[in-house]
């Protein structure tokens, strides 16, 4: 395996009818293992936090909690719009022994000022005291216009339990700024289709959905990187360019978990708004799925791409 720490971002398995189904849970962590994932980082934006209820959300991490084996992390993201949500979320997460709890900025309405914010991590970190806490940043979703850099500078000084960043945007300068913020936060890159970009600037640590199947193609690329033939780690990379290309067109989120359904254990349909997709749409997942398994294939046999 390769030196760069891969966290699979997983999608939340439900039923045929659209109901939490922790039974394929166990088949989710077999498989991240086998993949040489370094953990999995639950209800986040892949696991549609946003339509789930707080009792999924607890049940979910139990059920991660009680199928991980020792040695592989999980994480879980607690916040939302309500920050009463977040704190049960914090503390039910440290009783399950965690290796971090996750939290996006408050939204639906941005947070005026970064003391607001450093405001709300510090009340979410302080239930959670004993857990380490990382600050997510993804202003696609959120909105935030306020820069990582300057929320994890202040908030390093007043939140000793803030060990790390969920870097889910394409500013680069920024992520390096990010990086350069705090000596004791890891920023872990979490814009899968711009991984050899990320490894450039020397990131050495993601967290992406993408990683639930294509693992062993992000650890090619990063053993190409470092081995200074970066052309074979673009070439190796490109699934991952070919996949976001394709979401835009076919309904993103929705598309991603449905395609990753095709190399992983089937986790469902994905609830509105990102789901269930057209025929075509799912269609499209499909025709793209034998491709990147033979991409894969060829990933597990040191091979060049071929897809």
């Amino acid at each position: 395996m390769s030196r760069l720490e891969i966290w699979a971002a997983t999608p939340t398995p439900f039923d045929a009818d659209g109901r939490l189904d922790v039974s394929i849970v166990p088949a989710q962590v077999a498989h991240l293992q086998a993949g040489g994932m370094h953990g999995a980082f639950v209800t986040g934006t892949t696991g549609e936090f946003a339509a789930m209820s707080t009792d999924e959300r607890r049940r979910l991490v139990e059920a991660w909690a009680a199928a991980r084996p020792v040695g592989f992390g999980l994480a879980a993201h607690v916040g939302g719009t309500e920050p009463g949500q977040a704190v049960e979320l914090a503390a039910h997460a440290e009783g399950l022994g965690l290796d971090f709890i996750a939290t996006v900025a408050p939204y639906y309405g941005e947070a005026p000022t970064i003391d607001l914010v450093v405001d709300h991590l510090r009340t979410i970190a302080a239930a959670a005291p004993a857990t380490a806490l990382c600050y997510y940043h993804i202003p696609s979703m959120t909105g935030s216009t306020h820069r990582p850099s300057e929320i994890v500078s202040r908030a390093a000084e007043l939140i000793p339990t803030l060990r790390g960043v969920k870097f889910s945007d394409g500013d680069l300068l920024e992520y390096d700024r990010t990086r350069a913020s705090s000596t004791h936060v890891r920023v872990y890159f979490g814009r899968d289709e711009l991984l050899p970009a990320a490894l450039s600037f020397g990131a050495d640590a993601v967290i992406g959905s993408l990683y639930n199947g294509l693992a062993p193609i992000a650890h090619r690329v990063t053993e190409a990187f470092d081995a200074g033939d970066h052309p074979l780690a673009f070439e190796l990379h490109r699934p991952f360019r070919d996949i976001a290309s394709a979401s835009r067109r076919h309904g993103g989120l929705g598309f991603v978990k449905e395609l990753m359904n095709e190399l992983t254990p089937d986790c469902g349909r994905p609830r509105i708004p990102w789901g269930p997709l057209p025929g075509r749409d799912r269609a499209a997942a499909s025709a793209l799925a034998p491709a990147l398994r033979r991409v894969l294939t060829d990933a597990s046999a040191g091979k060049r791409a071929t897809a």
